[in-house]
């Protein structure tokens, strides 16, 4: 949804390791887990954006996580709304001149990164074994 960027730190000896051991096979290995390293904020966002009682589709039912994307030469995936509800997420995230921020996102991702983490390295040594 926010146009920027977190990274998570410290996957790089694990990739080269699964790169190393499993050639050709790590690619899809690699996607795998960034996916399932992404629900747990997903997850969080979920539960804490707030719901409108209005009848429009919710950004709780839109947040997803992307397919797994490459610019640089680096892959990641995208975790938010959708392009049809993430206009509405904006505003609750930072506010407007009439209204104070819920922030939502931000807080989704401190609270679950160390989890994404754990979920990106239990994948890896999934893989590892059955590879």
């Amino acid at each position: 949804m926010a146009k920027g960027k977190i990274e998570l730190q410290g996957v790089d000896k694990m990739l080269e390791a699964v790169r190393r051991r499993l050639g050709d096979a790590a690619d899809r290995l690699e996607n795998k887990a960034l996916r399932e390293s992404g629900e747990p904020i997903a997850e969080a966002m979920r539960n804490r954006v707030d719901v409108s009682e209005r009848r429009n589709r919710h950004l709780r039912k839109d947040i997803r996580v992307s397919r797994v994307r490459r610019k640089d030469g680096m892959k990641f995936v995208l975790v938010g709304a959708g392009k049809k509800t993430a206009w509405r997420g904006h505003f609750l995230e930072w506010g407007t001149s009439k209204m104070h921020a819920r922030p939502w996102v931000e807080p989704a991702f401190h609270e679950k990164k160390a989890e994404a983490l754990q979920v990106l390295a239990a994948e890896f040594r999934k893989g590892l074994k059955g590879g």
